[in-house]
């Protein structure tokens, strides 16, 4: 899925406008790890933090890359906001949209 968004979105990883230089992101259910990789590629300076319910990611990543098994639609612990919250592919996989947009926000 990450290879087929990125086709057709002309090799970009976000449309989003998040300027040259974030410096934290978040992929909700990052899967196989591929786009939090890419990302810590493309951004070296930002922390990029992959959050998926099943331990399948990646063990060799960027140093700037950290994976956590965690249920994204549990209270967020993080104890600084992002600058991108990303998420793909997931109109599935969340029971409560509403809360867990509110949650980026905060």
């Amino acid at each position: 899925m990450h290879e087929m968004f990125t086709v057709i979105n002309d090799g970009k990883l976000h449309l989003a406008p998040i300027g040259t230089a974030p410096g934290r992101i978040l992929d909700v259910g990052a899967g196989t790890g591929l786009w939090c990789i890419s990302m810590g590629d493309l951004y070296p300076m930002a922390e990029v933090i992959g959050v998926d319910i099943s331990p399948s990611m990646p063990t060799l990543v960027p140093t700037n890359v950290r994976f956590e098994v965690d249920d994204a639609e549990e209270d967020w612990t993080y104890s600084q906001p992002f600058d991108y919250v990303h998420g793909r592919y997931m109109a599935a996989a969340i029971k409560d949209w509403p809360r867990l947009i509110q949650q980026c926000y905060e």
